[in-house]
């Protein structure tokens, strides 16, 4: 008997969202055409997006509406038993990728139209989800061979070397500390972090981190992962994720950097160099920890009454 896949509930469901999803936005465009191009012109206004034209003919509109009833029907199929089905996923990371990159290539060399950057945006992010997925429900990571106990969760290959890539940039070995990532287990560290956060903590984690990777192609259009560049071009990458109008490109970054950076500065060498004296922060925790057993309250020294008006 083959062993369920450590996610199988969860990658059911994604599945029969999407496939739901597809369903009701295939209808919509097929019904609403024209309102559906209105009310995303409409969103568009708001960020200062030119409107885009309605088409003048039906003949896109029955391509476009097979193509959702075929991602509607690989969806179903894949959600019906993930594992089992995954040879379906290519075929639906595939169409998702090109509908987004056709979209983005649109947006550059046609007219910056909103509802091009909308679609790269949500069919690019479809795509890769659907390709990670590919990728986790592999025989050699579906379960544990028979007779051996399941192993801890943890990153797969990839994007624990995406995720050591940017440790790495973050704190370099010789750099403002003598101790870079490698040394003080940065990576190990983030990754026990997802895992403890529930069963999304480790999928959600592999799925930023496969957006991250994936910069240098989608937004520099090179043919190379952030993982593979040298350590100077990784930093510089960073650097321009993170101040990016782009909230989807500049958020990943600034949470990598949050929890690299707690865990960092919670080693005794880091937190010597730069002037911390963890000691005197552990009294005063100990020194609350008395006061709440002894009935007060609040993490501060209680402060003395201040006599009544009028008492003096």
């Amino acid at each position: 008997m083959r062993t369920p896949h450590p996610y199988d509930f969860l990658l059911r469901l994604a599945y029969r969202v999407l496939a739901t999803t597809f369903l009701i936005v295939g209808l919509i465009f097929f019904l609403f055409p024209d309102g559906t191009i209105d009310v995303l012109n409409a969103t568009g206004a708001l960020f200062g997006f030119p409107p885009a034209p309605h088409l003048a003919h039906r003949f896109w509109l029955g391509l476009g509406t097979a193509y959702m009833a075929v991602v509607t029907w690989l969806a179903f199929a894949i959600s019906q038993a993930p594992a089992e089905h995954r040879i379906l996923m290519p075929p639906l990371a595939l169409g998702k990728a090109v509908s987004s990159g056709t979209c983005l290539l649109f947006l550059i060399f046609e007219r910056a139209y909103y509802i091009y950057l909308a679609n790269f945006l949500v069919d690019g992010a479809i795509a890769v989800f659907v390709f990670w997925t590919w990728q986790i429900t592999s025989p050699g990571r579906s379960a544990a061979a028979p007779g051996i106990a399941p192993s801890t969760p943890s990153l797969g290959p990839r994007s624990r070397a995406t995720l050591q890539a940017i440790a790495d940039a973050f704190l370099p070995a010789g750099g403002a500390f003598e101790e870079g990532a490698t040394t003080l287990g940065l990576t190990e560290r983030v990754e026990a972090y997802f895992a403890s956060m529930g069963p999304l903590g480790l999928p959600m984690a592999s799925l930023m981190l496969a957006w991250m990777d994936a910069q240098p192609l989608l937004f520099q259009f090179r043919p190379a992962r952030l993982s593979r560049l040298d350590l100077g071009e990784r930093v510089r990458l960073l650097e321009e994720m993170e101040r990016s109008r782009l909230m989807i490109r500049r958020q990943p970054v600034l949470m990598l950097k949050l929890l690299l950076g707690l865990h960092a500065y919670r080693e005794p060498a880091v937190a010597r160099a730069i002037g911390y004296e963890r000691g005197y922060l552990e009294s005063k925790l100990a020194a609350a920890d008395e006061r709440r057993r002894a009935g007060g309250k609040g993490p501060y020294p209680v402060p003395e009454r201040q006599p009544a008006m009028g008492a003096r």
